[in-house]
């Protein structure tokens, strides 16, 4: 089972992945949506951070300090009117890194017992603030994958269809 300190170092070493990622990448690459209707890159960033608070950080400490109801939380909601698909790229990880330091620093404070604490989901009934804590990490290496889905094509249409071929991709 992962510790405590695990958990917060890998939640704390996404934005400086993203950052040596995207950072070369053009700004249109990371404004594609990969299909209509799907986030851009930026959009996917910008839901680490609008979910950052209230379905990570913010349930666990809740839990922990008692509090019995786990809120519901809609993340396409939080996005609405942000703005994330025409953001800077900087301006976002800069966002992201101030918020994961801080959650990082929040879960070093907690005691391995206090993951073992639970509350009611409307939903899905009982749940540990510890699931919120291993889905943590989960949720971001998906969306370190969707991002990839997004940045992908960038270098997939300069290959040549023998390349691609090659690769088994059309």
């Amino acid at each position: 089972m992962p510790s405590l300190e695990e958990l917060a170092a890998t939640i704390e070493s996404v934005p400086s992945v993203l950052r040596s990622l995207l950072s070369p990448l053009d700004p249109d690459v990371l404004q594609r949506r990969p299909e209509p209707g799907e986030w851009c890159a930026l959009e996917v960033i910008g839901h680490l951070i609008t979910c950052e608070g209230p379905a990570f950080r913010g349930r666990i400490q809740r839990i922990v300090e008692g509090e019995t109801e786990i809120l519901n939380f809609d993340p396409n909601a939080a996005l609405v009117g942000r703005g994330f698909e025409s953001a800077d790229l900087a301006d976002l990880i800069d966002q992201l890194e101030a918020e994961r330091a801080e959650s990082a620093s929040y879960l070093r404070t907690l005691a391995p017992e206090d993951l073992d604490r639970s509350g009611e989901h409307s939903k899905y009934g009982t749940m540990l603030a510890g699931d919120f804590a291993y889905e943590w990490p989960f949720h971001d290496q998906d969306h370190l994958q969707q991002i990839l889905a997004a940045v992908k094509p960038r270098y997939l249409e300069s290959m040549s269809p023998q390349m691609r071929s090659a690769m088994g991709v059309a």
